[in-house]
């Protein structure tokens, strides 16, 4: 689905929630100039924020050629996770008792009958924008009708009716029909062709054009009020955040880029990182003491454990555990890949690993700027140097901090599995990174994400 139509279902849904509770808080308590209690006013406003971060868990976009009907129980199931989320929240709080029951039943009911009204409006807008837009098609014509002008094409066809384009033919060295589009011989008949038909766009795909054939076409095309448009030739690349830009007055593709490294986003995941590894070190150090003794009175030898990891850009650091496992006991068999099940932990270390409350230190680690809360998980150097000759883009899960949790971790990716998944679910990671995808990970990370089967 194109980001407009996201957007417009984003838009939707906080209308929904916001104008439901309102309207729940004025059936409850009565008019009064609007003003509102400040515990409901946050109590709609962390509906809000909770609705952005869960609903997309249930995929609820719209699809332009269905019924929206068969969507709705996934939009009450994830509407009622956000109450269900809210009332724990206001119950940990100690917060439940200054909130009306009839008001969150109201809220609840009224919420879900509206982001469904809501949906089918907005659902139905569409159609008909699109309909009516549909009737002005841009029309183009794709120079190469090889793998990728069929590949643009195809895309073209799967993103109907978000797009406007209609492709009227192929340009090619032999005449032919592909995607049922007729493919002409003749490239000097591109002008004539694209007058005559009144063309808006002419697309350029490289599979066998040369520099002077595209200025041959360039020149051809000089008179005529049309689009041109290159398609770059990088379907063999892994593109992880691929660009294009001006860089030193020559035109520049990126195929390989650190989000890190565009715009703000190194500012954004600082603050991030920072404000809630504070928060969390405060509320967790009670336990952090409690098992600093546990460590302590389980085996002799230091409560916490440095181990050297690498991190973003390669580079190494220390990173901080508590100690699972006796002093020394890699000191022979060198490095050892963890294995489920396996006899090294002390007892209460086992236990630790079990529940991932060994990683708490790690915390410190983020404060300084080593890692982040979220990202890759980051491993030891002599791996590092085995896995990146076996996996492929091993090395790209570099591109960013390494994390206490990732994508891959909250989707069972850990300990002992395939590590070619988890750097499929890394490099995803990496591609769509934004600060509420961090928060999504975290709150399933909270959920499900210490307990694992996998862990060890």
């Amino acid at each position: 689905m194109p980001q407009n139509a996201i957007l417009l279902l984003k838009l939707v849904d906080i209308l929904s929630i916001t104008i439901s509770g309102i309207i729940a808080y004025i059936a409850n308590f009565g008019f009064d100039g609007w003003a509102i209690a400040t515990y409901y006013h946050l109590a709609i406003i962390l509906g809000v924020l909770l609705s952005l971060i869960i609903f997309p868990w249930f995929s609820l976009d719209m699809r332009y050629r269905e019924t929206i009907f068969p969507s709705f129980p996934k939009l009450m199931i994830a509407w009622l996770t956000v109450i269900a989320v809210l009332i724990l929240i206001a119950f940990t709080l100690k917060i439940s008792v200054d909130f009306s029951r009839v008001w969150i039943v109201n809220w609840t009911v009224l919420g879900g009958v509206m982001l469904f009204v809501m949906r089918v409006i907005a659902h139905h807008s569409l159609y008909y924008f699109l309909t009516k837009r549909a009737r002005h098609l841009n029309k183009i014509v794709v120079i190469g009708a090889q793998a990728l002008g069929q590949q643009l094409v195809q895309n073209l066809k799967a993103s109907e009716p978000y797009v406007s384009v209609k492709v009227v033919a192929f340009f090619d060295v032999e005449d032919k029909t592909v995607e049922n589009i007729p493919v002409k011989r003749n490239i000097e008949a591109l002008p004539s062709f694209v007058e005559e038909n009144e063309i808006d766009e002419v697309w350029v795909t490289p599979h066998s054009i040369e520099q002077s054939q595209l200025e041959t076409i360039l020149h051809q095309l000089r008179l005529e009020l049309v689009t041109l448009r290159f398609v770059a030739n990088l379907l063999s690349f892994r593109l992880i955040n691929a660009s294009i830009s001006n860089r030193y007055a020559l035109p520049v593709i990126t195929i390989t880029e650190s989000p890190m490294r565009q715009g703000i986003n190194r500012v954004l995941k600082a603050i991030e990182d920072r404000v809630l590894a504070s928060l969390i070190l405060l509320l967790i150090s009670p336990l952090m003491l409690v098992i600093a003794i546990g460590v302590k009175l389980s085996s002799p030898g230091p409560v916490f454990f440095r181990q050297e990891r690498v991190g973003w850009n390669g580079e190494p650091f220390m990173m901080l555990k508590f100690r699972s496992m006796p002093v020394n006991v890699e000191k022979e068999s060198g490095p050892v890949w963890a294995k489920k099940g396996e006899s090294r932990a002390t007892g209460f270390g086992g236990f630790m690993r079990k529940t991932s409350l060994d990683e708490l230190p790690q915390f410190w680690n983020v404060l300084k700027g080593d890692m982040s809360i979220v990202g890759p998980r980051p491993e030891r150097p002599f791996f590092v140097d085995q896995f990146k000759h076996e996996i492929p883009d091993y090395m790209q899960k570099h591109l960013v901090k390494g994390g206490i949790t990732g994508w891959a971790q909250v989707n069972g990716w850990r300990g002992n599995t395939d590590l070619h998944q988890r750097i499929e679910y890394d490099i995803f990671y990496i591609e769509n990174w934004s600060v509420r995808f961090d928060i999504q990970i975290i709150t399933m990370t909270v959920f499900k994400g210490f307990f694992d089967e996998n862990a060890c």
